[in-house]
């Protein structure tokens, strides 16, 4: 056992003030001497850092089991891929050398021996793999391991015969199968863990018969299986049962073998039937819950339906589920003491005796304060607003045809029997033609060309808008088709974020140009939509998409077709027996002498100035240090020769050879760069190492005469090239200046700016950029990257995305450089993903149904969508990396299922709730998306606060300094951590914006008037039955109430 003990001082120093003060809490609670816990519920806010927060636990908790236990365990349960990926790295010290195993607990047997060999042990697992095993057949490894498993125990006799090979293999063809039992290590099996489970196996009924009577009797059935044949459908299903109980007792038995010491249950509420079920997979939940010594902790800021309105179904679920949660915590007869004090604190209530109603609710929250705790971000801000801003779109208004489009709809629907389609109508533009897997579409496909009545329902006089391929085909405008996508479209596309490549930085170095200088484009923030029907993502991501890049391409190539394709313009081509991509070697090289020469940082720091500089000025500036680096570089060939461009890519390599900084140019543009190589350009690019080759041997005397623009040229790259840029940014938080000639700083550049090459290559980003898309001008192209690239502001972009980046890493500078860049290369690896519409055209006898594809870039739905060229689906955590960064899509599209625990608040303060949820908690769910530490909102909050400040000019990590300067402040003014980094408010700033389209006197407008009355309100009626009967019955009082809300925060432990 190598690992050395973690210190624990420097995690803590990590967390905000009220995260240590949680920590300190859990830890008392759980640990301490008098009336200590066994479990405790983190219920802390959405997006106020649970995952920072359960770090401490981990590090407070193994140094205080340090000295007494062999061998500590913590296990962390999580039901979501996603959100386990996204915290894992969170919870890990990077000083402890923690072993983290993403795995099946049915796979844990494998990784015993590792457990063994380690005094600290990090096993994640999510309970749909690991827990529900009863008829499932899992995975092959799964059933691999319990092949040999039972191999180790009976002998591999006893399960040699091909028979044993079908029974196993279940869905995987067999040769695929035999593989990975013929290259499966067994000697990743303890000894004990076989026997074990083949003791359980012995012990064990299925069926009232013994377990392995009952499998050898199955095996059986497949002893005479013939290649291609199946076994009857009851002998499959019994396999899969057999299978699925052998998971289970295999689990059980991995249980028994990890001794936890700490198990965490993250967003528990989603796997809440395993905590009262009385069947296997709780009982098998319990085992690992209620292990000798195990604490759990469990972490939701929804840990139970915090309020329900009457109409809701299951009206009462809040109460049942807060008595169910409370008994799970304390136990039975605790529980029953919180029931007893919320039932005199209500009865106290509606009686006006308000002492009495303190008193009980005093003596609740006591009980309550045992077993959890709960910090909230309302209090931070003097109106308890929370910094959450009502926000509205202009344009949303009901246009004549969107009316005739629903007589259209109800015509079809009458046709198909399929009911009222007016929720869809509201919520969708060209309803019929992009929905999909609803019963109405299904219906309609079915009957298309034999219902006689459909033709005439779609020719009817209510003539409504149409989706046609004529129209996509050439770029024809499309009318959104609906008031709330009219909205949405006015607030994005309206404004002309379509022009932009990223969002304009929060603290810009020095004046912008073009669409970015805009002030309607600087405050631009993304959009989150939530709603309730699956249609709706998929409409925005269609619609939204298809007007950017129309506008895109009408100003840049009016008449193009939509399927003419762009190719990509930085390649590393050859053309008429010459490499004609050099000049891309120059965009993409991270070139420190450019980097000293043009941080606008540095200058601003050396010239006095603040931000942000007056672009002349520092224009002027760089040009100046530029002309002085070039003056040292030998002339090259005659004066009165001709121009050699070759001059713009040798420049910047001659000039770092020259200081020292250049052993070898493949290293820094090859090296990660080439992995990051994309499959779209890879035919285009397969000349890159003879670019790097000729790159790394240029000398001065086989140029020509420069050309007369070179100083500007370099200049424009000193302040702008992506791999200067990006060098600058990976410097900026992985040490400063001295950073910059650092190999791993130099080489995790190179694949940023390997990636933002990519991006530039993006078709429609070509176009934007360009303005013109004339084939013939992929020579000179790269210039406009640059200028484009300095417009923009690219270097202050990459500055605010790094810092951002790592702020939530906590890693140590090397493998901090590998980690930010590794992040921003996803956030820059989105592909362009595909939807598909129906074009419905009414024929006399039918109508006919064609599918159509567009693009989707500008605005994506969250989910598994087809990639452009119909390749692999995009995973939702490539989506997810791509709104969390500065580029495209600028428009996220969801429903509201599974948000909980994922954060999209980098790049996004505005929230559309396109549908409204019935519940406060779920409106504060979804806001919680965008609302958490150092969200957008608050980075251009603080940015416009103190980012002209003299301390952010002279700072290595000009944000660091800012975020610095406005925490200062904020505890002069006795405020907690909460302020800066969650909250901070600012007269005419930027705030979380909750938009809600909805037309005038639509019962939606009823519906919010009635659910911004209950949010925060709830709080006072929480853990009581009936809660909106005794809000109706308080009124206007509430407000008054307010003191009488159960607080949850936890007290200081000093």
């Amino acid at each position: 056992m190598t690992q050395q003990r973690p210190d624990v001082n420097a995690e803590i120093a990590k967390l905000k003030d009220f995260q240590r003060d949680t920590v300190n809490y859990v830890h008392d609670r759980l640990w301490s001497k008098d009336d200590p816990t066994t479990r405790f519920l983190v219920a802390d806010e959405v997006g106020l850092g649970k995952t920072m927060v359960a770090r401490g636990v981990i590090a407070k908790a193994i140094d205080h089991m340090w000295d007494t236990i062999d061998r500590i365990d913590v296990v962390y349960i999580c039901s979501n891929a996603q959100i386990a990926q996204q915290n894992l790295r969170k919870l890990l010290m990077a000083d402890s050398e923690s072993v983290a195993e993403a795995t099946r607990l049915t796979m844990l047997s494998k990784k015993l021996r590792n457990l063994r060999e380690n005094k600290v042990n990090f096993v994640s697992f999510s309970p749909g793999t690991s827990f529900e095993l009863k008829s499932s057949g899992g995975h092959a490894p799964e059933r691999v391991l319990l092949y040999w498993m039972l191999a180790a125990a009976w002998g591999h006799s006893a399960v040699r015969s091909r028979k044993w090979l079908q029974f196993f293999r279940a869905k995987s063809s067999l040769s695929s199968f035999e593989q990975q039992i013929k290259w499966f290590d067994r000697s990743e099996i303890p000894p004990e863990m076989a026997e074990a489970l083949a003791a359980a196996v012995e012990k064990d009924e299925f069926g009232g018969v013994p377990l392995r009577d009952a499998l050898e009797e199955c095996v059986d059935q497949f002893a005479y299986l013939r290649t291609g044949k199946t076994v009857p459908q009851e002998v499959s299903s019994r396999r899969y049962r057999l299978i699925g109980r052998l998971r289970q007792l295999l689990a059980r038995a991995s249980v028994d073998a990890l001794e936890p010491d700490l198990v965490i249950l993250d967003e528990f509420q989603r796997f809440k039937d395993l905590m009262s079920g009385d069947d296997d997979s709780a009982e098998l939940a319990r085992a690992l819950f209620d292990a000798p010594g195990c604490r759990l902790l469990l972490l939701s800021a929804t840990p139970f339906k915090m309020y329900t309105l009457p109409d809701e179904p299951e009206g009462e679920d809040h109460y049942r589920d807060f008595v169910a949660t409370i008994e799970f915590l304390a136990g039975h007869d605790r529980a029953r003491v919180v029931e007893e004090a919320l039932g005199d604190m209500r009865r106290s209530l509606f009686s006006g005796d308000l002492d009495g109603a303190q008193i009980a609710r005093d003596r609740a929250e006591r009980e309550l304060r045992r077993v959890m705790c709960r910090t909230e971000r309302l209090a931070t801000t003097p109106d308890r607003d929370g910094m959450v801003r009502e926000a509205t779109f202009d344009g949303v208004r009901l246009d004549p045809l969107d009316v005739n489009d629903y007589m259209r709809l109800s015509a079809v629907s009458n046709v198909l029997n399929s009911g009222d389609l007016l929720e869809y109508w509201r919520s969708s533009p060209y309803v019929l033609e992009l929905m999909e897997g609803y019963k109405v579409k299904k219906t309609l496909r079915a009957h298309a060309d034999t219902n006689p009545d459909l033709p005439a329902a779609f020719r009817g006089r209510a003539r409504g808008r149409i989706l046609q391929w004529a129209d996509v085909s050439r770029y024809r405008e499309i009318d959104p088709g609906n008031a709330k996508m009219r909205g949405l479209a006015g607030d994005t596309v309206g404004r002309g974020a379509h022009e932009l490549a990223w969002i304009p930085p929060a603290l810009p170095y020095y004046e912008l140009a073009g669409a970015y200088a805009r002030p309607e484009i600087q405050e631009f923030t993304k959009r989150l939509v939530f709603s309730s029907w699956s249609v709706v993502p998929k409409a925005i991501s269609t619609v939204l998409s298809y007007d950017a890049e129309r506008r895109i391409m009408s100003a840049s190539d009016p008449g193009r077709a939509y399927d003419r394709q762009i190719t990509p313009r930085l390649t590393f081509s050859y053309s008429s027996g010459r490499l004609a991509g050099m000049p891309v070697v120059a965009l993409i090289y991270p070139c420190v002498t450019l980097a000293e020469a043009g941080d606008p940082v540095a200058i601003a720091r050396e010239l006095g100035a603040s931000f942000p500089l007056a672009r002349g000025t520092l224009w002027d500036e760089v040009h100046t240090r530029v002309g002085d680096l070039v003056a040292t570089l030998p002339d090259g060939g005659s004066p009165d020769g001709p121009v050699d461009q070759a001059w713009y890519w040798a420049a910047p390599v001659l000039l770092d050879r020259e200081r020292g900084h250049l052993d070898g140019t493949d290293e820094y543009i090859g090296g990660h760069a080439f992995e990051w190589h994309d499959d779209e350009s890879a035919t285009r690019d397969l000349r890159f190492e003879e670019h790097l080759e000729k790159a790394d041997a240029v000398t001065v005397n086989e140029l020509g005469r420069r050309p007369d623009d070179l100083v500007e040229v370099l200049t424009l790259q000193a302040l702008a090239a992506p791999g200067v840029c990006a060098l600058r940014a990976v410097a900026r938080v992985c040490g400063g200046n001295d950073a910059l000639s650092d190999w791993n700083v130099r080489d995790n550049a190179s694949t940023i700016s390997w990636s933002l090459r990519s991006l530039f290559n993006q078709p429609h980003v070509i176009a934007l950029v360009r303005g013109d898309a004339d084939e013939e001008d992929e020579a000179t192209y790269w210039r406009s990257v640059l200028r484009h690239s300095f417009d923009g502001g690219l270097q202050s972009v990459l500055d605010e995305y790094a810092h951002v980046v790592a702020e939530q890493l906590l890693k140590d500078p090397v493998e901090l450089a590998e980690e930010v860049a590794s992040e921003i290369c996803a956030g820059l690896g989105l592909r362009t993903s595909s939807n598909t519409f129906n074009e419905i055209v009414a024929r006399p006898d039918g109508v006919e149904l064609t599918d159509r594809r567009t693009r989707s870039h500008f605005a994506v739905r969250f989910g598994r969508t087809a990639s452009e060229d119909g390749g692999v689906q995009q995973r939702e955590g490539a989506v997810r990396a791509a709104f969390n960064s500065p580029f495209w899509p600028f428009v996220l599209a969801s429903t509201s299922v599974g948000q909980e625990g994922l954060d999209f608040h980098r790049y996004s303060h505005a929230v559309v709730h396109w549908n409204l949820p019935s519940n406060p908690v779920d409106l504060e769910q979804r806001e919680g998306r965008v609302h958490r530490y150092k969200s957008h909102a608050v980075r251009r909050n603080v940015a416009a606060e103190y980012g002209g400040r003299a301390e952010v000019v002279e700072a290595r990590d000009p944000w660091e300094a800012m975020f610095s300067l406005a925490a200062a402040d904020s505890r002069a003014q006795g405020l907690s951590d909460l302020s800066p980094y969650w909250v901070f408010p600012r007269a005419d700033g930027a705030a979380i914006e909750r938009y809600v389209p909805s037309l005038p006197l639509s019962k939606e407008r009823h519906a919010l008037s009635r659910l911004m009355r209950t949010v925060g309100a709830y709080r006072l009626v929480l853990g009581q039955p009936r809660q909106e009967d005794l809000l109706r019955y308080l009124g206007d009082r509430v407000g008054d109430l307010e003191d009488l809300r159960i607080d949850l925060t936890p007290r200081r432990i000093t």
